[in-house]
C-alpha cells in the first residue's frame, strides 16, 4: 500500500518517473475498473485509464493537501469516463451485454466477477468489487456512488449473505 506524503506530490510535480510509477502501480487497476464501470467500454477503460494519469500529472497544482489523493485520482477517472460517455451517447451504444463485466484480469481475484454478476445487483456487484478487490473503506465507496456509508454496508453485507447462500 503506498503513502502519499508530501514529498511524492512533490516528487510527481516535477516529472520524477520513479514516483510517476509508484502511483500507477498502486492505482492503475482502481482507476480502470472506475472507467470501465461507467464507460462498459474495454478499450476505452484502457485510454480513459491512461488519460487519467496523463491528467493527474498535468493537474497537480490545483490538489490540496487537505484532501485525499486517491478520492482525487478516482475523480479524475470518474470525470474523464463521463466526458466520455456524454461524447459518444449520440455516436454508438455504450456497450453490449457480453462486454458487462468484462474486466480486466489483475489479479485472481478478478475472476469470481463473471460469477457474482448473476447473483447480486448491479449496485451490490460494485460495491463487492470495491470492497473486496480494491480494498476500498465503506465511506469510500459511498462517497464515489454518491450514496450513505450506511446503505452501502447494508447492500455490501446483503450481497456476501447472498454470495455465502450461492456460491458455498
Amino acid at each position: 500500500m503506498l503513502i502519499v506524503t508530501k514529498k511524492l506530490i512533490e516528487q510527481l510535480k516535477v516529472k520524477d518517473e520513479f514516483a510517476f510509477e509508484q502511483v500507477y502501480y498502486e492505482y492503475s487497476n482502481l482507476v480502470y475498473y472506475i472507467c470501465y464501470s461507467i464507460t462498459k467500454d474495454k478499450n476505452a477503460s484502457e485510454d480513459l485509464t491512461q488519460d487519467t494519469f496523463l491528467k493527474l500529472l498535468t493537474s497537480l497544482d490545483s490538489y490540496t493537501e487537505t484532501g485525499k489523493f486517491k478520492q482525487y485520482v478516482m475523480m479524475i477517472a470518474r470525470n474523464l469516463s463521463k466526458n466520455y460517455v456524454t461524447r459518444v451517447a449520440n455516436k454508438k451504444p455504450i456497450y453490449s451485454d457480453e462486454e458487462i463485466y468484462n474486466v480486466k484480469e489483475y489479479s485472481n481475484n478478478n475472476l469470481l466477477i463473471y460469477d457474482i454478476k448473476n447473483y447480486l445487483t448491479e449496485l451490490q456487484t460494485e460495491i463487492v468489487i470495491l470492497k473486496i478487490v480494491h480494498k476500498l473503506k465503506f465511506r469510500v465507496i459511498a462517497e464515489y456512488l454518491n450514496i450513505p456509508a450506511s446503505k452501502v454496508q447494508s447492500e455490501y453485507y446483503t450481497a456476501i449473505k447472498i454470495l455465502r447462500k450461492e456460491l458455498i
